[in-house]
């Protein structure tokens, strides 16, 4: 990606201000599904830009099952099929990536398929799934998006 993914941080800086804004409506719930959208292009953003994706053997200490490629993925889970190559999905590779932030993550994923698919999530959640993409920024702030 030529900018070097920085197009997905505006991107999640805008489905924040989106769930802040829908965290005080009456459907608050989707204030979820805008944070998650958030971390899910933290997270691209941070494949993108991470330098272990341009150090073979870096990454293959870490996995063995990790390409440079496979910073590009964007589907949200991967594929697992015998006698296939490993096809990685971000949940996956923030998983193995960056493990302080994969709690999180996964929480926020959830909470966006209850709303989107089930049967919703509590109110207080709303509080929580802001909490969780709070944290997920701290741990960006912090280094620990980049290997």
């Amino acid at each position: 990606m030529a900018d070097g993914g920085a197009h997905h941080l505006g991107r999640a800086e805008h489905h924040k201000t989106v769930g802040d804004a829908l965290a005080g409506a009456a459907n608050e719930e989707w204030a979820a599904v805008c944070y998650f959208y958030s971390a899910y292009h933290l997270a691209r953003h941070a494949l993108i830009s991470d330098p272990v994706f341009r150090d073979l053997t870096r990454l293959r200490a870490i996995n063995a099952d990790l390409l440079p490629g496979s910073r590009n993925i964007t589907r949200h889970h991967g594929r697992f099929r015998a006698g296939e190559p490993r096809q990685w999905g971000i949940n996956e590779l923030v998983q193995v990536l960056y493990p302080t932030v994969a709690p999180r993550y996964e929480r926020l994923h959830q909470a966006s398929i209850a709303v989107r698919y089930k049967q919703g999530i509590p109110r207080f959640s709303g509080t929580d799934s802001r909490a969780w993409l709070d944290g997920i920024e701290a741990e960006r702030a912090a280094g620990r998006m980049s290997r």
